[in-house]
């Protein structure tokens, strides 16, 4: 019992001093690189920037140590940020945008928003519903990728420029607006060059080291040269101050169901978007060390960290590949490498907090937009364009729903439409004819009468799919056979329905008087044929367990059948009459 309600005790019994050593070296350098990152999503949510770093403890000690993953470090990222910042510009709380509630009634939303969504992603965990995520198409992925990328840029527009944002929000709007202030000269240059200064330094500073705190370094600089130029009085807005205290206890507001009902959807996409991205990279990181990897089980870690990033003060978060990644490389060796980093985010967080107030607000921008830039992915993107027109078609969606429609409704559509896509290859297996090029055409005994047409069947067998199957055979073949064999020795899902549906693609054949043998050697689908009574239907020879024996009987077959016009009949044995061929399986 201690073992499932606390799966992390294992890593405990052997850790030794070599152990520590790496993992809390690996937090050491990561921490510093972290929580910039953090501060900046915090800015992309439309919130505070401590909340980011509140993020980045308890919630990121809790996914660790619950997670399936080693080296999957939770947190703060620009997907959930973005999505964080929709619902801040659509939701309403007596007929005003939470945008303009003041912030203790915006965040305690925020936080039931972090709390719903980690109650959700636990419930997916303990339904085993962690592989589900493997439906999810890399061209929708990608196309979320690159997607939010171009919104983080353009969300940063104004700040980087000192332009007012224009009131309809959308990444079209924000970059026509900024194209315009642009080409009227009506922006402060004072605000350009803190951000143009910062992704200077930034780009310079990790070609030292890429794991190097670029990003803190930069910061610091900027807000020496911002106090030095004393920037605040001209114009450059600054970052307010973060009180350096514990992450206070927060609670979610007190409940709606007016309210619940216009959160579930939100939360529901954030569980999704943050499932799927931590399922991905959990499962990349942990076949770099060849470890076991349990989706349904992160998808439980994730919860319980949304949950307490919604009692801490934190924002929903997923597991992120910018805190990940980097652990393998700074030579982490378990899971409490996370939990280091969650544990020095706090005495970071005193240590740097006067400070941060003197840090110019497009500085941060900068960074933004660098992030933005660094995680544009062309390789992927056109793969996702050249390698199937399906592909090309659900990428290019996503894509511009991203961009024009609300954040959650176009997760939906890109949830959906990857759902589809898949439905749509399974429904169309693939079937090919017997012919010269088969290594099985050997097989077939050089006196066999004409009249014999074989297919072999791949994939998966359904009511879909059979339907399309028929329709297959049909267009190939310009005169129904004499006998038709399915080979499904290469089918590796059958379902009732498809069973159902098969039996009475065989009924079809056998009213064109056209019988059909069956090569079921797979032990599961045969299982499923028996238990059908497909099996008993068709009866002996009808079901064959190779290619051989079904070549065998159908040559049998081709041998008493002689066909006149549209009907066939049995060639007659001594002591019989011939009889036309019937329209049940007893032919």
């Amino acid at each position: 019992m201690l073992a499932r309600l606390f799966p992390f005790l294992h890593d405990f019994a052997g850790y030794s001093l070599r152990d520590f050593r790496g993992d809390f070296i690996a937090a050491l350098t990561l921490t510093p690189m972290a929580a910039p990152l953090a501060m900046a999503y915090a800015v992309i949510a439309g919130v505070p920037p401590q909340y980011g770093i509140y993020t980045c403890m308890l919630p990121v000690i809790v996914a660790a140590l619950w997670g399936s993953s080693r080296f999957l470090a939770a947190g703060p990222t620009n997907a959930t940020s973005l999505v964080l910042f929709s619902v801040l510009g659509t939701v309403s709380i007596a007929g005003t945008p939470l945008l303009q509630q003041p912030e203790a009634v915006r965040m305690s939303v925020i936080f039931g928003i972090a709390l719903f969504c980690g109650l959700l992603q636990v419930l997916m965990g303990l339904l085993r519903l962690g592989e589900i995520a493997n439906y999810i198409s890399h061209s929708v992925m990608t196309a979320f990728g690159a997607s939010m990328a171009l919104l983080i840029a353009s969300g940063q527009l104004a700040t980087v420029l000192g332009i007012a944002p224009p009131e309809n929000g959308g990444f079209f709007f924000q970059v026509a607006s900024a194209a315009a202030r642009v080409a009227e000269l009506a922006v402060n240059p004072w605000c350009i060059l803190p951000a143009a200064m910062t992704v200077v330094l930034i780009l310079w500073l990790q070609r030292i080291s890429r794991l190097f705190p670029a990003a803190l370094v930069a910061l610091a600089i900027a807000a020496v040269v911002s106090d030095f130029l004393n920037l605040a009085d001209r114009g450059v807005p600054m970052i307010a101050e973060i009180p350096d205290i514990v992450p206070p206890l927060s609670l979610p507001p007190a409940f709606d169901f007016k309210l619940v009902r216009e959160l579930f959807s939100p939360a529901l996409a954030l569980a999704i978007l943050g499932g799927v991205q931590s399922l991905a990279i959990g499962k990349q990181l942990a076949s770099v060390r060849n470890d076991a990897f349990d989706g349904s089980r992160e998808l439980i870690a994730q919860g319980l960290g949304n949950i307490a990033a919604g009692f801490t003060s934190g924002l929903p978060g997923c597991g992120s590949f910018t805190r990940s990644a980097p652990m393998i490389a700074l030579g982490a060796r378990t899971r409490l490498a996370a939990v280091f980093s969650g544990l020095l985010t706090l005495p970071l967080l005193f240590l740097l907090a006067p400070f941060i107030s003197s840090v110019p607000m497009p500085a941060l921008g900068g960074v933004l937009m660098l992030i933005a830039v660094q995680t544009l992915k062309p390789a992927d993107i056109r793969f996702c364009l050249v390698a199937t027109r399906a592909d090309r078609i659900v990428f290019i969606a996503t894509f511009f729903a991203t961009l024009t429609l609300d954040l959650t409704q176009a997760i939906m559509l890109g949830v959906l439409l990857s759902l589809t896509l898949f439905i749509y290859k399974a429904a169309h297996p693939r079937v090919r004819k017997l012919d010269a090029r088969d290594p099985l055409f050997r097989m077939i005994p050089d006196d066999m009468p004409p009249g014999l047409v074989s297919y072999i069947i791949e994939g998966t067998l359904f009511f879909g799919a059979i339907h399309e199957l028929e329709r297959r055979l049909q267009s190939v073949e310009e005169a129904p056979p004499r006998v038709l064999i399915l080979h499904l020795s290469r089918v590796f899902w059958l379902d009732a329905s498809g069973a159902h549906a098969l039996e009475q693609f065989v009924e079809r054949c056998h009213a064109r008087s056209v019988p059909v043998i069956l090569v079921c050697g797979c032990p599961q689908v045969r299982d499923i044929l028996r238990r059908t009574g497909l099996l008993d239907y068709l009866g002996g020879g009808f079901a064959a367990d190779t290619i051989q024996e079904a070549l065998a009987f159908a040559r049998k077959l081709l041998q008493r059948i002689s066909c006149h016009g549209d009907r066939c009949y049995f060639r007659p044995a001594p002591e019989q009459t011939a009889t036309a061929l019937p329209e049940k399986t007893d032919a």
